[in-house]
């Protein structure tokens, strides 16, 4: 959280003042505001605005990132229908409880008997705190939106389109993490189907 909540708080450069592509869109936004107050202060409302609007959307991936390490140790993670059980005809169960080894690795837990409880809480404690700076964000977000008279949607999202075409390489970054969680999970689902057939040592080479 330490680490989420520094780069939250990390201001990227395409939304400061001085940023040319930054003052192209605020000007654009400003152009569908009807003039009442200020230049200035508008434009400073608009950045805090854009602001909230990034840690949000900062926010949003992390908190599916860790919906998914909860859905794999919950063995919620893998939710086949019947009929696509019956066409992948699946060799191994896909409703078994398995952390992430991301989590492990944080905890490091060594022969714990109540392992999985530990790491059910870390992760919803995780969840938890996710959820309340995004409703704490959000609320903010909908304050300044408020006050901000000549405020729409649609100049929300052209705020949004723009910080997220910023945002990009990242949300691949977290995506790609998914996928690994997926990816791991269907391997480590597999070992243990293997194991519970008690297959000899040249099996288990192979297993690995």
């Amino acid at each position: 959280m330490k680490d989420i909540q520094a780069e939250i708080e990390k201001i990227p450069n395409y939304l400061t003042k001085r940023n040319k592509s930054f003052q192209q869109i605020i000007h654009e936004v400003q152009s569908r505001i009807t003039a009442t107050a200020n230049a200035t202060d508008r434009l400073e409302e608009l950045r805090k605005i854009a602001i909230l609007l990034y840690k949000i959307m900062i926010l949003q991936p992390y908190n599916i990132l860790w919906t998914t390490y909860l859905r794999s140790g919950l063995g919620e993670l893998i939710i086949l229908s019947q009929q696509q059980q019956q066409q992948q005809q699946l060799l191994y169960s896909t409703n078994i409880p398995i952390w992430p080894k991301e989590i492990k690795t944080l905890l490091q837990l060594t022969n714990e008997t109540n392992e999985n409880e530990i790491y059910f809480n870390f992760v919803k404690k995780q969840l938890d705190e996710l959820d309340h700076q995004l409703k704490q964000y959000q609320t903010e977000l909908n304050i300044k939106a408020n006050n901000f008279y000549g405020y729409t949607l649609t100049i929300q999202k052209i705020l949004e389109t723009y910080i997220e075409q910023n945002l990009q390489s990242f949300r691949m970054k977290i995506e790609h993490q998914i996928e690994l969680i997926h990816y791991d999970y269907h391997i480590r689902a597999l070992q243990l189907e293997i194991f519970r057939h008690k297959p000899n040592a040249d099996q288990v080479c192979v297993s690995r």
